[in-house]
């Protein structure tokens, strides 16, 4: 195999609404996921020099042997019985705990890479079965294309939220936001709802659903983050129409009907020492 670089693009929520909670623990959502070029990560791969995959990463907290990267190769190997020999090195741009999908889109990246030089590749279906065992949101990073995504992750439909014309302003304020942390917290805010919410229809959010930036694990988040509740109201205040956290945070996403608003906006933050990423939108 030849020496290689992958990009791994990022995705943002325009809404994430919680139906459900399984008995193991895992909530099941209805949200809207949009893919993005930036920020993104770089796979750069080379054929190894001894069996299995050989993983560093620019970011020292990753945990070679243990992430999802290592995960979807082991998983592949796993289903299909290719496993070439490489090394990786993961250059990270995306950053962590930002609800930006990083790990999720640099396994689906994998996934696609081993998939092409498989002997015999997988379908589209059993990919996207063995994608959701690595994570919840990897299965979409697959699709490329915005989506209505549904249930673990594992019910995916595009989806066009009518956006071209619109401008998006994404600033990643430095702070990580474990995922596990953020819904344990939304239990704690909901200590009586049981284990199937979609027949409860409490905080199932019973509706056709439609598309509006909401994001149920902001009233978990904000309270600990005080300064991601000020982030959103600033992008009112710079004149976003819509403004939302993405994932269980910390980056939040604004969006702009002109372009000299939304560039105007990220120079404001990014005065104020946040990455900040300017997208014209085109679905």
């Amino acid at each position: 195999m030849a020496a290689t670089i992958l990009h791994a693009n990022c995705k943002v929520n325009l809404s994430l609404r919680i139906t459900g909670v399984l008995s193991n623990g895992y909530h099941t959502l209805d949200s809207v996921f949009l893919p993005l070029p930036e920020p993104y990560d770089l796979l750069h791969i080379t054929p190894g020099t001894k069996s299995g995959l050989t993983l560093a990463c620019s970011d020292p907290a990753l945990d070679p042997c243990d992430n999802t990267v290592t995960c979807a190769y082991r998983l592949y190997a796993e289903a299909n019985a290719f496993s070439p020999p490489l090394s990786i090195m993961l250059e990270k741009g995306i950053p962590s705990g930002a609800g930006l999908g990083g790990g999720s889109s640099n396994a689906a990246v994998l996934l696609r890479y081993l998939n092409d030089r498989a002997p015999q590749a997988l379908d589209a279906e059993a990919l996207s079965a063995l994608a959701v065992h690595v994570g919840s949101d990897v299965p979409f990073f697959l699709q490329d294309c915005p989506c209505r995504v549904r249930g673990t992750g594992d019910r995916l439909e595009p989806y066009l939220p009518e956006l071209t014309g619109l401008w998006l302003t994404l600033v990643c304020p430095d702070l990580a936001i474990a995922t596990p942390w953020a819904y344990a917290a939304w239990d704690a805010l909901h200590p009586s709802v049981s284990h199937d919410l979609t027949k409860q229809g409490s905080a199932a959010k019973q509706m056709d659903f439609y598309f509006h930036c909401l994001n149920d694990l902001e009233e978990a988040v904000f309270p600990a983050y005080p300064e991601l509740a000020r982030i959103k109201r600033e992008l009112f205040r710079q004149g976003a129409a819509a403004a939302v956290m993405s994932g269980s945070g910390a980056s939040q996403l604004g969006l702009f009907r002109e372009q000299y608003a939304a560039r105007h906006a990220a120079a404001f933050f990014q005065a104020r020492g946040m990455r900040t990423y300017c997208h014209a939108l085109s679905w």
